[in-house]
């Protein structure tokens, strides 16, 4: 019994990584969109307004992923749980790069929060890894 346990929790480890990796394209996709949008070529309906509010909707649905893993396998207080959260913080912040009001976008920031980013999404898949071991 304990081997299938075992197996399933490592498929759903690499699901995890899996959703991880797609959020992590989808988010990319939100820092290039915010380019469109200021060089003009986006679509009308398409905003700085708009795209945060998509990038925090897809936010939320990664983090209810996250805690459904991360309550099914108790791991409240692992090192995974500090790397996520760690790098949730980071993905939640870059968004701030962004002046909703003025239809504006302050490069500094996002270069600054997607290297942070990036170094938190190191961090987060060498926890995983730790887990797969």
């Amino acid at each position: 019994m304990g081997v299938i346990n075992n197996n399933n929790r490592l498929l759903e480890t690499n699901v995890l990584l899996d959703r991880f990796l797609t959020y992590r394209e989808v988010f990319t996709e939100h820092f290039k969109t915010m380019k469109v949008i200021e060089r003009g070529e986006a679509l009308r309906y398409e905003t700085y307004s708009r795209l945060a509010d998509n990038y925090i909707s897809n936010v939320h649905r990664f983090v209810k992923l996250c805690e459904d893993y991360i309550t099914k396998y108790n791991l409240e207080n692992s090192q995974l749980t500090e790397k996520l959260n760690d790098y949730l913080v980071e993905v939640i912040d870059a968004i701030s790069c962004l002046d909703t009001e003025h239809n504006l976008i302050n490069h500094a920031k996002l270069e600054q929060a997607k290297q942070r980013i990036h170094q938190k999404e190191i961090e987060f898949m060498n926890a995983i890894g730790l887990l797969a071991n």
